[in-house]
């Protein structure tokens, strides 16, 4: 994908909230549910912006202890993840909607973002969302 590729959230079928540094991702269409902690809710927090991969990738670089090439690769590989689980959408915006996640001032060690996918109540989630805490969805 190229740098300037926006995402957003996928608002027609999907529901998050970052927590305590995790994002909680709901696919509302099917009722797989998703988590990412830490780097990989800062970069969900950074799709909610409306940043580029390559703005998420300059910001990850100033905010953990890790190389710009790893970063850009995992920002890729997560954003097509992403995209394949039907959680985003790319986007046409020219700009971030807002400045995105805040950092704690120092350089933290840096993990891999991943996506972690549970399916186990997919069925039962479909039927019947729970959704406390997220607020109203998207009409």
């Amino acid at each position: 994908m190229k740098p300037e590729t926006r995402l957003g959230p996928n608002t027609a079928d999907v529901a998050a909230k970052v927590i305590d540094g995790e994002a909680i991702i709901m696919n509302l269409a099917n009722g797989l549910y998703f988590s990412m902690d830490e780097v990989g809710s800062a970069v969900w927090e950074m799709v909610e912006a409306g940043f580029s991969l390559g703005e998420m990738s300059d910001r990850l670089q100033a905010r953990y202890d890790a190389d710009r090439e790893t970063i850009a690769g995992d920002v890729n590989r997560i954003a097509r993840q992403l995209l394949d689980e039907g959680l985003v959408v790319e986007t046409e915006a020219d700009a971030p909607l807002h400045d995105g996640p805040g950092g704690d001032g120092g350089r933290g060690t840096y993990a891999a973002p991943t996506l972690n996918r549970y399916d186990d109540m997919a069925d039962l989630l479909a039927l019947d969302p729970p959704m406390p805490g997220l607020g109203a969805l998207p009409e």
